[in-house]
């Protein structure tokens, strides 16, 4: 198991058997009253949003590069 920080890498090894496999989780979020999920806080800029997308995405491509190496390794 690989946490980030909204995201976990959740990392099976495979064996002779069975291939591995990786799923991702969502760890960081908050429930709105009609039951949503968020996964940013509340924004009152567009560079506040930005900002979150961009972390959001540096941990998306985090995560594939160590999901890359899960499965070379395999």
């Amino acid at each position: 198991m690989h946490v980030f920080g909204a995201f976990e890498l959740d990392i099976t090894p495979g064996t002779p058997d069975k291939p591995a496999s990786i799923r991702v989780a969502l760890l960081r979020y908050t429930r709105g009253e009609d039951g949503r999920l968020f996964i940013t806080p509340d924004c009152a800029t567009l560079e506040e949003l930005e900002g979150q997308i961009n972390s959001l995405q540096d941990e998306l491509d985090e995560i594939r590069e160590r999901a890359r190496r899960a499965f070379q390794a395999t």
